[in-house]
């Protein structure tokens, strides 16, 4: 196999240039041999360790080639925290959190959930409701519509919002928790998932 000269510069443009023969110093007068030559914009021509370096690891930077090493970034402590923070903020906004189930008996279960805007729309409504009298009504649940005692809507809609509140609690003291640690060791073996009270069941 024929041998291909290998060499890097700074600005051409691209990582590498192959030639068939060496660039020899009277054709070309910015000729390198160190990284700094390189970064000085001088004609560097990698060894053959360096070449097969880089066809082994197509994806190294050039300053990796040229060190035949590949740098393994290393996580700071304030990345470990904002990684750990999203895990958070993503199981806090998760189905492990936001849901409750209704059992409407003989093994029939559906789980769903009910937003902080949907909670203020229910509670409007069975004010209304109260207000004009009404013993029942019908909330829709996944499509579903169902017949409650205006006094078990209104205990449900109660026990959702104090379930909602504890958890807003349990999230914001995990982050609480997250920014007081000291290392990434600890960041990583924190458990973020810890401490949620029991998710509500209703039996109708």
């Amino acid at each position: 196999m024929e041998k291909k000269y290998v060499y890097i510069k700074k600005s051409i443009g691209k990582p590498y240039v192959e030639f068939a023969e060496p660039l020899s110093p009277e054709g070309y007068n910015n000729l390198g041999s160190t990284w700094q030559d390189y970064l000085d914009n001088k004609w560097v021509m990698l060894s053959d360790e360096q070449v097969a370096f880089r066809d082994e690891h197509p994806n190294a930077s050039v300053k990796e080639v040229y060190d035949m090493e590949i740098v393994v970034p290393v996580r700071t402590l304030e990345q470990a925290k904002q990684e750990k923070l999203w895990a958070i903020e993503d199981y806090d906004s998760s189905d492990h959190v936001n849901s409750f189930t209704i059992d409407f008996g003989s093994g029939v279960t559906q789980e769903t959930w009910i937003t902080p805007e949907q909670r203020s729309n229910y509670k409007n409504s069975l004010d209304s409701a109260e207000l004009l009298g009404l013993t029942e009504v019908h909330p829709v649940f996944n499509g579903q519509q169902l017949t409650l005692s205006l006094q078990m809507a209104k205990m449900a809609l109660a026990k959702i919002q104090i379930y909602a509140d504890r958890c807003y609690i349990v999230t914001e003291t995990h982050k609480a928790n997250v920014q007081a640690l000291d290392s990434v060791e600890a960041v990583d073996a924190y458990d973020h998932t810890a401490n949620y009270p029991e998710k509500l069941t209703f039996t109708l």
